[in-house]
């Protein structure tokens, strides 16, 4: 075998790994992509259901001092 022969099947070889490294890096990639999407979409129903938990809560809290006043003008009357 002469030189030139082994560089090319070294050639070869070496194309071949950079391809497979090439799709590997492009499979990770998207997946890694999609992940992050999935995580930001979780994260966004997560914020959208506390927000509906806030409001509701400061819609109680206002029903909570409304009697508290209610009552402290009873209080006073009586």
């Amino acid at each position: 075998m002469t030189l030139i022969e082994r560089i090319e099947q070294a050639s070869t070889g070496i194309a071949v790994t950079a391809m497979t490294a090439a799709a590997s890096g492009a499979v990770w990639l998207v997946r890694r992509i999609f992940t992050n999407q999935k995580q930001i979409e979780i994260l966004q129903q997560s914020l959208e259901a506390r927000d509906k938990q806030r409001d509701e809560d400061r819609e109680a809290l206002s029903e909570v001092r409304t009697d508290v006043r209610e009552i402290r003008e009873f209080l006073h009357r009586r």
